[in-house]
């Protein structure tokens, strides 16, 4: 199911992955595509706008805090993701719906080669 986002959301959430693109953040955690972030802050500030919290000229829509969590979840979340379109992990919703990882055939075989 495809999700579709309010325009002030798609604005600052391109405003914000701009910003992370130009200061390297994804370069400098290897992170390869940007789609997860992209995905993930766009969630966020749906959140804000459903809340009445997002405004059209607010050039700051986090504290030190958050932002700071979210680009660690961010990070973690990215590395997943292309280690699962690579194949090296799986992952499944156990029953309280939270996303399970772990190691395919592919990823064990990967480490066993590492480990070497």
């Amino acid at each position: 199911m495809s999700v579709i986002y309010q325009p002030i959301v798609i604005e600052h959430t391109n405003k914000i992955i701009e910003a992370l693109i130009e200061s390297k953040f994804f370069e400098d955690y290897e992170i390869e595509r940007t789609d997860f972030a992209k995905k993930y802050i766009s969630d966020i500030l749906t959140e804000k706008f459903i809340k009445g919290e997002l405004e059209e000229n607010d050039d700051f829509f986090f504290t030190d805090e958050e932002f700071e969590k979210y680009l660690k979840e961010i990070v973690a979340g990215s590395i997943l993701t292309e280690l699962k379109e690579k194949g090296f992990i799986n992952s499944y919703e156990d029953d309280e719906t939270e996303e399970m990882f772990f190691l395919t055939e592919e990823g064990k075989k990967l480490l066993k080669k590492m480990n070497k």
